[in-house]
Order: C-alpha cells, then structure tokens, then sequence
C-alpha cells in the first residue's frame, strides 16, 4: 500500500473519532445547516423581521417593540395567541428543563432570584437567545453562562415544538 494513502487514511480516520467523541460528549451531531426544518426556517425568516427593531415599552412591530410584544408577534405567525406579558406567557405551554431546550422554546427571566417574571425571549441555539433588550432592541445575546441572566432565569416553555 501506498504511504501516502495510508497516512490519509489514518488521518481521515482521526478525524472521524473526534466527530463521534463530539457526539458522545454532546456537542452535536448534526450541524444546524443540516435540520433545516420549513418550520424552523420561518421562524428565523419572521424573527428576521425584527432586527434592528428599536425597544418600545408596549409596541409590538417592527418599528419597536418590547419583550412580549415581540414573542406574541412572532408567535402569531404560527397560529399561537400569546398574550402581550411576559409574566402571563410563563404561565402557558409545557415547562422545559434547561438540557431540553429547542429552537423556538420560551426562556424566561425575573427580577432577582423571587421576583416576578419580567423578561422573555426566543431560545435559538448553543446558549444563545433572541429578545428585545430594552437597551439594544432586538438583539441575539449568549445568555447562558452570563451572570446578569443567570441569576434571573425562572424556566423556558415550549409553546410550539419546532
């Protein structure tokens, strides 16, 4: 056998281990480019819809918004009557642990460890959520492993399953 092809082989074979061990170790088997999923993909189209939008205590269009308005308006387009709070919207779907969490599930955030619930955004994906941050509008932020929302996680929801 040739050297050069044996040593490919090996390699290529190395490099298939480090996929598997990062499966079995949970970093994901499957890319997100692969699950493309209709329904997945119009989420992000609406969500889409919103970047850049200002924050606005009580809006809930494109030309402003606030947390809830911006969850309700998204949901709409699925055919879900959300209703314009955060505290209420905590309050429907089916509760979801954190190592469960999906595309599209409901994160939501209190003021303090006992406060009420004042804060809800859209979980995407590695950590990461979409929300209308009443300092930067909608935005996507890292939220877990961030102290300032770790101390104010109060559950998710998943209201859809996508």
């Amino acid at each position: 056998m040739n050297r050069r092809v044996l040593i490919r082989g090996v390699l290529a074979m190395g490099g298939m281990l480090l996929i598997v061990m990062g499966c079995v170790m949970g970093a994901g088997c499957v890319s997100r480019a692969t699950t493309r999923i209709p329904q997945r993909d119009a989420l992000v189209e609406e969500i889409r819809h919103f970047k850049g939008t200002p924050y606005v205590y009580g809006g809930s269009t494109p030309k402003g918004t606030d947390c809830s308005g911006f969850t309700m308006t998204v949901f709409k387009r699925f055919g879900v009557k959300l209703p314009h709070s955060a505290e209420k919207q905590f309050k429907m779907g089916k509760p979801i642990s954190r190592r469960n969490l999906k595309m599209g599930d409901l994160v939501f955030f209190r003021r303090g460890s006992h406060g009420k619930v004042n804060h809800v955004g859209i979980y995407l994906w590695e950590g990461k959520m979409v929300h209308a941050s009443s300092t930067y509008g909608v935005i996507v932020v890292r939220w877990v492993g961030n102290p300032y929302y770790e101390h104010r996680y109060a559950g998710a929801r998943r209201i859809i399953d996508f």
